[in-house]
């Protein structure tokens, strides 16, 4: 039965007034309450501290001092001169310091109408590309979505299939109307895999990855096998003019507008990245060298760096773990430091170690789960953890912290409390700040291989291009590393008009020639 407020009023007078026959006042009461409150929220505090002690013991490994990237700073530059002198040769050297043969950027004079196929995931992208001269050019494009069976299946077949995508583009947009019928357009092919190029035109695929292996390809010219699937369409008037490591467009787009843009690198689901060096330094050239050719640009493949120990001072046994459930174990050991692909996943690793250790959602998981009703499957599940939520949590500033609580619930950890979200906000931050200072050492070098007065870097991929924490730390270690003027600028469609830029430095340069 439901007690009356009038029932309940008469207590607490009955109760105020045996309190005053004791001498305990209002006041007195007051100052109990208050003092209560403070001394429970030192507690409070007290375990906080000794929570984050615990977290920080965890988290310590994964932070790295300005010693510890200039060491890695001084490995990867080895690893480089070591590249720039063997064939590509990895089981000797970590990098395979690809030449490219792209020998300079665009002068303003470049024209021309060109076709782009941008070839490195799950998607492919076709785009017409029409330059007329400096920081002008005209795009269209379309995303042609590649069936997963062409991915596992024959090459042949996935070539042929972009030939059949190229010529619906070229219908669709009319771009054949008003020309003559003998006219062929000239392509550069987008190829973000790892190649092993003997000319512009010229590359021998060396591995697949992102999840492609289409059988008789790797070992073989893509650019032949593009140009082969072409020619049996006989409607089809194209012809290849010029492979493009994706690093290599990122670098040309932003060269067209900065003249000092020497650097290009990709931080998104993978990473790499190119930049300009003089013949001199490349002992393992063997293509011209005279007036006109004295530099190239070279594709580092800098994700493999670190499979022959040289990261191992600053590895984890989350590192390990993490690398060696991958499918690629030993292999890009620096890429899954820093990409975008394995960030979610470190920091899963590192939830799931803190939960084992009594930390982190207690009685939520043990080390041996069976499937009950506090079991959260989705942190035991690889991959289920992903950048976004990584940025999103580091960027909750609320004071709740309703941000990371809502991410958390979203995948399954049920009524997550303020401690739960507040470590793992700690975990995402540490994880990312490392990643960023990682790529911001790997950076430096480059610009310091450079060595100019001033170097713009262009960037792009999803870590720079949309998680502004990342963006931020990195801009911040990068002043501390390198001493001289430099810029990071965000590189805009530079599978696209980067690579349409280096066919038409290619053409305008044999024109020049063939007129002198």
């Amino acid at each position: 039965m439901a007690l009356s407020s009038d029932y309940i009023i008469e207590v607490r007078i009955d109760v105020l007034k045996t309190l005053k026959v004791f001498g305990i006042t209002a006041g007195v009461l007051t100052a109990v309450g208050i003092g209560a409150y403070y001394i429970h929220q030192r507690i409070q505090r007290s375990k906080h501290v000794m929570l984050r002690d615990e977290v920080k013991h965890v988290l310590e490994p994964f932070q790295l001092s300005d010693d510890q990237l200039r060491r890695v700073m001084a490995n990867l530059n080895t690893e480089m001169t070591n590249g720039l002198k063997s064939d590509g040769d990895t089981s000797k050297n970590d990098l395979a310091m690809f030449a490219t043969f792209v020998h300079r950027g665009p002068n303003g004079l470049e024209s021309g109408e060109y076709l782009v196929v941008d070839l490195g995931g799950s998607n492919f992208r076709v785009s017409h590309v029409v330059i007329e001269g400096r920081n002008r050019l005209y795009l269209k494009n379309k995303i042609f979505l590649i069936p997963h069976s062409l991915l596992l299946g024959e090459g042949e077949k996935l070539f042929d299939y972009i030939a059949e995508c190229l010529q619906r583009f070229i219908d669709d947009n009319k771009l054949t109307a008003n020309k003559p019928a003998d006219y062929i357009f000239d392509l550069a092919f987008t190829f973000s895999f790892p190649c092993n190029q003997t000319s512009l035109r010229q590359a021998t695929l060396v591995s697949w990855t992102k999840g492609f292996s289409c059988t008789g390809v790797v070992g073989h010219d893509v650019v032949l096998l593009l140009q082969q699937a072409i020619d049996r369409r006989k409607s089809l008037k194209i012809q290849v003019v010029a492979l493009v490591n994706d690093t290599v467009g990122t670098l040309m787009a932003c060269s067209s507008i900065y003249r000092d843009c020497k650097v290009g690198v990709i931080l998104g689901t993978g990473t790499n990245a190119c930049y300009f060096e003089h013949l001199d330094n490349v002992p393992k050239w063997t293509g011209v060298r005279d007036n006109t050719t004295k530099q190239v640009i070279i594709s580092t493949e800098w994700g493999a760096l670190g499979q022959h120990g040289c990261l191992d001072f600053i590895r984890t046994s989350i590192d390990h773990e993490l690398d060696e459930s991958s499918l690629t174990p030993n292999q890009q050991v620096f890429e899954k430091m820093i990409s975008a692909l394995y960030l979610g996943e470190i920091v899963r690793l590192i939830i799931v170690d803190l939960v084992q250790r009594s930390i982190l959602l207690p009685g939520r998981m043990q080390k041996s789960p069976s499937l009950g009703r506090d079991y959260n499957i989705f942190l035991s599940l690889r991959g289920s953890f992903y950048a976004k939520h990584v940025d999103d949590i580091e960027c909750d500033t609320t004071e709740d912290l309703s941000i990371t609580s809502s991410i958390l619930t979203s995948i399954g950890i049920q009524e997550p409390s303020y401690d739960d979200c507040y470590i793992i906000r700690e975990v995402c931050k540490t994880v990312s700040l490392r990643a960023a200072k990682l790529a911001a050492a790997a950076i430096a070098v480059l610009v310091n291989r450079v060595n100019m007065p001033s170097v713009t870097v262009g960037v792009d991929g999803t870590l720079f291009r949309h998680h502004g924490k990342f963006k931020k730390n990195l801009t911040r270690t990068m002043s501390r590393l390198v001493p001289r003027t430099h810029r990071l600028v965000l590189s805009e469609d530079g599978s696209s008009k980067g690579s349409a830029l280096v066919a038409a430095v290619h053409r305008h340069t044999n024109e020049t020639l063939t007129s002198s």
